[in-house]
């Protein structure tokens, strides 16, 4: 009886001391229950990407329901033969194809309606690897599974086509195939040109020179021109941008300069670089202003990325700086 009783007393123990020993913690702080479900879902996985921030998501069924927060991702989504519930918020950018514009409006990349978002019950979310890397956990937080995209250069475009025909289970190969052709056809046409431009990205309170390593700065330089600030140290937060170095700028004396309007008003922000570039001294110098060659680009094709419109901004881009070189 006494050898069953200290046995008895000892199983407890056991069971106390698992008890109370250390939990198992996951990525996101959960405690071992969900990191076996995680572990169950990477098993069954049907599909398996990773993404353009390096991150690997797996699903354990094809997704269906798909939000996108940037209008590059929604056009390419539907490019391949897809479609989304939910969408970045209409801005002076316009939302393509018009058949979107039935899907809910859901914020943009720097303002998210997570309530919104939540009643939608995506599978995925298609968001920016810039801007949403710190709201991936809101984000799967509501159920959902996360995809970040972006693009820093035409080949990143491609990249980006080739990762949403992988989640959509569609063939990106002959969007990536228009987008060589273009390239091509420009290269060969601007053979020869070397037009001095300047790119500004210009938002209420600041502007920034766009270097080569931007997607405008790579859509420059396909397209024949050669970019005046191509030296210029990029800011630590906004490596593809550079502060404005006008003595700089003033002695490699720009032919062209271009500027892609950011958030606030599209209207105002003109209007007050136009007043400064004509008010000051050292940017009148510049054959640039001298000969009132200050283009503003359209929002849809330049300073967010135009997605399978690229091939619309390498011509757009290409034709300008041939008005200039005429």
């Amino acid at each position: 009886m006494k050898k069953i009783l200290i046995i008895s007393l000892f199983s407890l123990l056991l069971v106390l001391m698992a008890a109370c020993g250390p939990k198992e913690i996951g990525s996101s702080g959960n405690t071992s229950e969900k990191t076996s479900k995680q572990k169950v879902s990477e098993e069954a996985a049907v599909l398996t990407i990773t993404d353009m921030a390096g991150r690997t998501i797996n699903f354990a069924k094809k997704p269906e329901r798909i939000i996108t927060l940037t209008n590059s991702d929604m056009g390419i989504v539907y490019a391949l033969g897809g479609s989304v519930v939910g969408r970045q918020t209409m801005d002076a950018s316009g939302v393509e194809p018009s058949a979107a514009l039935k899907a809910t409006e859901v914020g943009n990349t720097h303002d998210l309606n997570l309530e919104k978002i939540a009643s939608l019950t995506p599978d995925v979310i298609i968001a920016s690897s810039e801007q949403n890397l710190k709201d991936v956990p809101a984000l799967e937080g509501i159920g959902a599974q996360v995809v970040l995209t972006g693009a820093n250069s035409i080949a990143d475009i491609k990249k980006q086509e080739a990762i949403l025909g992988q989640l959509l289970g569609k063939d990106a190969t002959n969007l990536q195939k228009e987008i060589d052709q273009k390239v091509a056809e420009i290269k060969q046409e601007q053979t020869g040109k070397a037009v001095r431009a300047l790119l500004i990205l210009g938002a209420p309170g600041s502007n920034y020179a766009a270097l080569p390593n931007s997607l405008s700065g790579d859509i420059l330089e396909a397209a024949g021109g050669v970019n005046v600030a191509k030296d210029f140290k990029g800011v630590e937060n906004f490596p593809q941008y550079a502060s404005l170095n006008i003595e700089k700028i003033v002695e490699s004396d720009p032919e062209v300069i271009f500027l892609m309007i950011h958030g606030g008003d599209e209207k105002e922000t003109e209007l007050a670089f136009q007043k400064e570039m004509k008010q000051n001294d050292a940017w009148n110098s510049t054959t640039a202003v001298k000969n009132n060659h200050i283009v503003v680009l359209p929002a849809d094709l330049f300073g967010t990325n135009p997605g399978i419109r690229i091939t619309k901004a390498l011509d757009y881009m290409a034709n300008e700086l041939n008005q200039v070189s005429k």
